[in-house]
């Protein structure tokens, strides 16, 4: 009769197991017991298993710590049936009988399945080259002074370190909870966040050139923020660790909504005290982004002449 004994973690996770074919099993800190558990809180000879009919019993063999019982399964006193729990020392084991059930396998998320793509030269080449050409092509955009190249070089640059160093912390990441990294999948990942958040702002520039609905494209701004990290984060959590989609989910949306509370934190301290100026956008901007037909000053003023009108009956009063 094969037992199977597994040395618990954190969270009651299955850290190893030993399955020894015997009726009878020896555990302890010494080399001659079946299992071998290296804690110094176990005894060289710490207790025994013995396998009955209905279940295990279990002998303490006059250890110096005991044994605790935190979890007996079946109603037959001194008999352990498959899946009951003790702790010995500072080890918590489980008892497992051979024939017992297992969950069904749990699907891999797709990115797991596809992260050999990521990986290949094909895919994170074009979008490396892609994200240099869309933030050289935000840079310029931006720029309303004679061009200089000392300035723009240091600013792609630094982008690129940044997204390299958030790869390499979700690969360390991958390393430590699922004993494998996969940089390049990271990496690949957050170029394409990276390429959706630029071109995505540079979209809403052009709308609000051509609507000035500052204020609405600052909150649209935000709302894409806030989607692409929530997304971003999923995915790399569902490459580098074992948490199931709601935990990735929930992980991801605790994240975001601690972000979003910063950044309105951050708008409301802003804001300050009313001011009587309008507030808009005074970033210059070339005319073939226009596509909106504007009015012209006499149009302009013609339209809002009942404004001076206002104004002069004001002063009159």
């Amino acid at each position: 009769m094969a037992i199977i004994v597994e040395v618990l973690g954190w969270g009651g996770k299955s850290r190893r197991h030993y399955r020894v074919a015997s009726d009878s099993i020896s555990i302890g800190r010494g080399y001659d017991n079946d299992i071998v558990l290296a804690d110094s809180y176990v005894s060289a000879n710490h207790l025994q298993l013995v396998a009955t009919d209905e279940g295990w019993s279990i002998e303490d063999l006059n250890s110096r710590n005991g044994l605790q019982v935190i979890k007996k399964v079946g109603n037959i006193e001194q008999v352990f049936e498959s899946g009951s729990e003790i702790k010995i020392g500072r080890t918590r084991l489980r008892i497992v009988a051979e024939h017992q059930p297992v969950d069904d396998a749990r699907l891999l998320h797709r990115l797991e399945q596809e992260t050999g793509k990521l990986s290949q030269w094909w895919i994170w080449l074009p979008l490396f080259l892609g994200t240099l050409l869309v933030e050289f092509g935000s840079i310029y955009s931006n720029t309303i002074i004679e061009w200089d190249w000392g300035k723009a070089i240091p600013l792609m640059v630094g982008l690129q370190l940044m997204i390299v160093l958030l790869s390499l912390f979700w690969a360390m990441l991958g390393r430590i909870f699922r004993h494998e990294a996969h940089f390049l999948g990271h990496y690949s990942l957050i170029l394409i966040a990276s390429l959706i958040f630029t071109v995505s702002g540079v979209a809403l520039a052009v709308v609000d050139y051509n609507f000035s609905g500052l204020l609405l494209t600052r909150l649209l701004e935000y709302l894409v923020l806030i989607l692409v990290v929530f997304l971003l984060l999923s995915a790399n959590l569902a490459l580098a660790s074992n948490l199931s989609t709601r935990a990735r989910w929930l992980s991801a949306g605790g994240f975001v909504a601690t972000l979003g509370l910063i950044v309105l934190s951050v708008e409301l301290v802003s804001w300050g005290e009313f001011s009587p100026l309008p507030e808009y956008s005074s970033k210059l901007e070339p005319p073939a982004l226009l596509v909106r037909e504007g009015q012209s000053n006499e149009e302009f003023l013609q339209a809002i002449e009942y404004l001076f009108a206002a104004a002069d009956n004001n002063k009159k009063q």
